[in-house]
């Protein structure tokens, strides 16, 4: 038990760095068993359901989960697949899916545009010959001759009755024929009744044979039709299949595709027409985009140099994930066809892994509900998101829905995790798999000279200049305060990058220490103008503080100023006042509103340490306030808790304490000292302070003892411990820190009474005598 002065080579930053590490065994996830296991789990486990989340801070370090997937995945085999969409001849507006073993979906989209070319140059040129010609003008001479003999047929009918027969390009004209003239309508007309309706009679007997005639020519012309077809299949199909055939024997087994070029071959042999010239387009420059679309293979994935599909999506919006339909302006209208499906990320890594910023999810519309129904469904359907909501008045599609084996890695923090998990009853059931990222890794030398190989590593692939032996001490020190401890080490490597990515603007030579250095001291100036600020005015007194000599009552706390991601230190003045009273401890800045209940609690604490200390034999009459002065802002926490007992008991004992020292510590009811955090920015925020104010000599810090692991102090700080004008002291207890700042033994009881001359025997009779002037009060 005690306090003691930390030594400066006690915490002065000193790691061994081999003179050659091998960055081809760095491990991005050096000392993440946790991460590892819950991936290998990931990787071996079938059930669809299990997803996993990761919750932690992992910054570009998640970039290489794909990385350490791909080891874990050694000799296992993944079904991939390419997937295309093709026409549906039946119904264009639901396109139909082919699903083909990796690398054939573009080999397929070569053949069909070969295909398409090839019947293009070929079907105008069989249907233009001479042996087609001759062939079709057999037929029609052949029709044409029954036609006739059928017409003469009618023709004689009609002069037996008394009528004539004349073919128009309208159709047949009738005149009856009356003494071997024919009859105009103005004729008829004059004509006597009897004769008319002689001649009506007999017109009903030749509509009789009209009729019969009509339907006879029908019949030919269909015979014609259907003859001239034939001869179109037996062509056509001549030379469709001769290369169809050929598509057909390289995708044979590949059930889908023999299907849809089946489908692709009666279609051609109906509509070989469109292969050729057409004369009645009036307009050609209003077709659309392609004349023979429909033969297209619309390739959404081609998986041909893919192993293990696996991708962090960075920017997951709808689309990227899901796919999209596009539409195309036509006529002032907006159209489209199954060539504008165009795939995500969720079927690009079908059959594989995808990474996901959990937050961005959440954010992007559409993109939460629709991956949980994807996941459920275990089926994606590509569509425009607003068609679900009847938003959409543009002309869409339905493609065939595609069948999914994927699984989903999201990378979020833990309060959101929590959120999901009591809030959404999807989120426990799709993501099974939950770990964490630790972000402080124990450093053990074998662990150093990993994170140093994986420094090299990045380095090297980002085309960025290696730090020397002392650069990389220097890189090495940073990475020990980002993790607030000297035997752990921060394990977000991407932001030891981004000091050696700045500090190669430094030099076009080697990268020492210095540059490092000057990196990281760049990084803060560029941010610290509030920080600045706050040091000029307590220089020029408009932020009071007492650097030197003694007061009652008044103690410089500590505290942590955070802006952005910039953190730092700035002490604050403490100030305690006592007098007679009952109301307790009264705590301003809860009064006034500007604290957290963690600040609140430690009030509670106070008030239970005074009790238990000092009201072992009496009640007790105290008011007392504590404030920190000039402050307007919310705290929050229990790190002055140590400050503020200490300048309470100097106002009810009337003892002044050392102003030249600050103090930061939280406490128990029992006096016991507890670690805070930020212990590297307070003390140098203090000490920057007394350097700018001419007070650094003779001064220190007192902080709590669990907190000497965790010091990692800047190299002018440790100068001044070793000129011995700057000292770190650690305290176990609050007696520790009550020695150091009133100079006096804390004291302990003996037979029911301090020690006297120590601080608690004039605490305890500065309470006695208030209980006296109260009796008095009260008898008077």
């Amino acid at each position: 038990m005690g306090f003691r002065i930390i030594e400066p080579k006690e915490i002065e930053f000193r790691i061994d760095i081999p003179n050659n590490i091998d960055e081809e065994k760095a491990d991005y996830f050096v000392e993440q068993e946790r991460l590892n296991r819950a991936l290998k789990l990931l990787v071996d486990m079938q059930n669809p359901y299990y997803n996993l989340y990761i919750s932690g801070d992992m910054g570009q370090i998640k970039e290489y989960i794909k990385d350490k997937i791909i080891e874990l995945s050694n000799n296992k085999e993944f079904k991939i697949y390419d997937y295309a969409y093709v026409n549906n001849f039946k119904n264009p507006k639901m396109p139909k899916l082919l699903v083909l073993p990796k690398g054939k979906a573009n080999i397929l989209a070569t053949r069909m545009n070969e295909f398409v070319e090839y019947l293009v140059s070929n079907i105008p040129a069989i249907f233009e010959s001479k042996e087609y010609e001759n062939r079709i003008q057999a037929i029609n001479l052949e029709y044409n001759e029954k036609q006739n003999q059928i017409f003469e047929e009618l023709e004689s009918k009609a002069s037996k009755l008394d009528f004539v027969i004349k073919p128009t390009p309208s159709g047949l004209v009738v005149n009856p024929v009356l003494e071997g003239k024919i009859i105009t309508e103005k004729e008829f007309s004059m004509l006597d009744v009897n004769i008319k309706k002689e001649i009506e009679e007999k017109r009903k007997q030749l509509e009789v044979h009209i009729n019969e005639f009509m339907f006879a020519s029908r019949e030919l012309e269909k015979e014609r039709i259907q003859k001239i077809k034939k001869i179109n299949d037996e062509m056509g199909l001549s030379i469709i299949s001769t290369k169809l055939d050929k598509i057909k024997s390289e995708f044979e087994g590949i059930k889908c595709v023999e299907d849809y070029l089946n489908e692709v071959e009666h279609y051609t042999i109906n509509n070989i027409v469109i292969f050729l010239p057409s004369k009645n387009e009036p307009f050609p420059f209003l077709s659309m985009p392609s004349k023979y679309i429909e033969y297209k293979v619309n390739v959404i994935v081609d998986n041909s140099n893919i192993d293990i599909p696996i991708y962090y999506e960075q920017n997951p919006t709808y689309s990227n994930l899901f796919g999209k339909i596009e539409k195309q302006a036509y006529f002032g209208m907006l159209v489209t066809n199954f060539t504008n499906i165009v795939g995500g990320q969720i079927v690009k890594n079908n059959g594989g892994f995808l990474i996901l910023d959990a937050l961005s999810a959440l954010t992007n519309p559409f993109v939460w509900d629709s991956l949980k129904k994807t996941l459920k469904s275990r089926q994606l359907i590509i569509e425009d998101p607003f068609d679900k909501y009847g938003a959409n008045v543009a002309e869409s599609l339905k493609p065939e829905p595609i069948d999914l084996n994927i699984k989903v890695i999201l990378i979020g923090d833990e309060f959101l995790y929590d959120l999901l998990y009591e809030y959404d009853e999807d989120m426990k059931n799709l993501f099974k798999l939950k770990t964490n990222f630790n972000h402080m890794i124990d450093a053990k030398t074998s662990t150093i000279n990993q994170y140093l190989a994986n420094i090299i590593k990045l380095c090297k692939q980002k085309n960025l200049k290696i730090p020397t032996k002392d650069g990389l001490l220097a890189v090495a020190k940073y990475a020990f305060r980002l993790a607030e401890s000297s035997n752990k080490i921060w394990s977000r490597i991407d932001e030891c990058i981004d000091i050696i990515e700045e500090a190669n603007t430094l030099t076009t030579d080697n990268i020492e220490y210095k540059h490092i250095q000057q990196t990281i001291e760049n990084k803060i100036f560029i941010k610290d103008l509030y920080r600045e600020k706050i040091q000029e005015m307590i220089k020029e007194g408009t932020i009071l503080l007492d650097l030197k000599g003694e007061k009652i009552g008044q103690v410089n706390g500590l505290s942590v100023l955070q802006i952005g991601d910039f953190s730092f230190g700035r002490p604050n003045r403490i100030v305690a006042k006592t007098y007679v009273g009952k109301g307790g401890v009264i705590n301003i800045e809860t009064e006034s509103k500007l604290s957290g209940k963690i600040f609140d609690k430690s009030s509670f604490i106070i008030g239970g340490y005074i009790g238990s200390k000092y009201a072992y034999d009496k009640p007790l009459s105290l008011q007392a306030t504590i404030s920190f002065e000039q402050s307007y802002s919310y705290i929050e926490g229990d790190s002055a808790t140590l400050a503020m007992v200490i300048a309470l008991l100097s106002s009810i004992a009337k003892i002044p304490v050392k102003n030249n020292l600050a103090v930061t510590g939280s406490m128990s009811q029992d006096g016991l000292v507890q670690p805070i955090g930020g212990v590297n920015e307070k003390i140098e925020g203090f000490f920057d302070v007394l350097k700018i104010s001419g007070n650094l000599s003779d001064a220190g810090v007192v902080i709590p003892y669990q907190n000497k692991k965790d010091l990692v102090l800047r190299d002018d700080v440790l100068e001044a411990m070793k000129q011995g004008i700057f000292k770190i002291y650690t305290v176990e207890t609050i007696d520790d820190a009550i020695e150091i700042f009133m100079g006096k033994p804390a004291g302990k009881i003996i037979k029911n009474r301090y020690e006297k001359g120590t601080v608690h025997y004039m605490v305890d009779m500065a309470f006695r005598k208030t209980i006296k002037q109260l009796k008095d009060n009260n008898n008077d």
